[in-house]
């Protein structure tokens, strides 16, 4: 994030309480992972109508306990090409409330993380044996992975799986809409002049698909509507499946109401500059708004 005094120059006031309070934003724990492959020669798996599934050991008790909820997905059940025949893939995941502080104590690669990794990642194993029972046996491969891996691979902190928010209630710097309703992310604007933030911290959220959102956005936001509205054009013609992304004679209208008010004063730059959407740390995104996500 951005650096405050010290070697940098110390931030103005308004910076300074913006970083302050989005440095304390409530957080999800962290997940763990279990990718399996499988040999699935004799595997009849018609009793599953759906490859992702979401399991929950026990209702009695909460669903943040990543002891008791957890998800599975079989993605060559959609696409069988991405396995060799007679054989499927695998993965499962927890609910983001792993707790990091035990994991934290632990060296990687030492027996005892190796155990605690198997003891932790049984409840993974349990969740796909309800729709295969026999999936030890048949696994050819598989590997774990812990909240320490999704903070070293992920670049996560304590491997958490993301921001968390009460029902009702709305994060800081969310922008005019927080002054309708309860909006739980931080907008991508900063306090600072011509700097975004995107990624899975601020508006719309976690999960690759959001995260991903967020990057988009970012580059509208330093993109002029008509400039948006030519390159929808140009796909629908382009590419028949969206066509329906033509926005029309509404489309031109939209660009004569609101065009000349973008982007935004402080976003346009300078002639010879080239626009870029930045995160608070000055990469591309914030949290990894262009890679994958657990």
């Amino acid at each position: 994030m951005l650096a405050d005094g010290g070697d940098a120059p110390q931030l103005p006031e308004g910076v300074r309480e913006w970083k302050a309070a989005l440095g304390k934003l409530p957080r999800h724990g962290a997940i763990m992972h279990l990718f399996i492959a499988i040999d699935a020669e004799g595997l009849d798996l018609s009793h599953i109508d759906d490859p992702a599934q979401l399991v929950v050991q026990d209702w009695g008790r909460s669903l943040q306990d990543s002891q008791n909820l957890c998800s599975f997905f079989i993605p060559s059940m959609s696409d069988p090409s991405i396995c060799p025949p007679g054989k499927h893939c695998i993965h499962v995941y927890s609910s983001g409330g792993e707790p990091y502080e035990p994991w934290e104590k632990l060296k990687t690669g030492s027996p005892e993380y190796e155990a605690k990794k198997e003891e932790r990642a049984d409840v993974l194993w349990k969740a796909v044996e309800r729709c295969i029972p026999d999936v030890r046996e048949r696994a050819e491969f598989s590997i774990i992975g812990s909240p320490l891996a999704h903070e070293a691979f992920l670049r996560r902190d304590r491997g958490t799986y993301g921001m968390a928010w009460a029902a009702g209630t709305g994060a800081p710097y969310s922008g005019l809409l927080s002054n309708l309703m309860a909006f739980p992310f931080p907008d991508l604007k900063t306090p600072v002049d011509g700097l975004l933030r995107c990624g899975d911290s601020c508006f719309p959220g976690i999960g690759t698909p959001s995260a991903a959102a967020s990057g988009a956005i970012a580059a509208n936001t330093i993109a002029p509507v008509s400039a948006q509205i030519k390159l929808l054009k140009e796909t629908a013609k382009r590419e028949p499946q969206y066509a329906f992304l033509d926005p029309g004679p509404i489309g031109s209208l939209y660009a004569a109401a609101i065009g000349w008010t973008t982007p935004s004063p402080e976003l346009r730059g300078t002639p010879d500059a080239a626009p870029g959407a930045t995160s608070a740390d000055g990469a591309a995104a914030d949290d990894g708004a262009a890679a994958a996500e657990p």
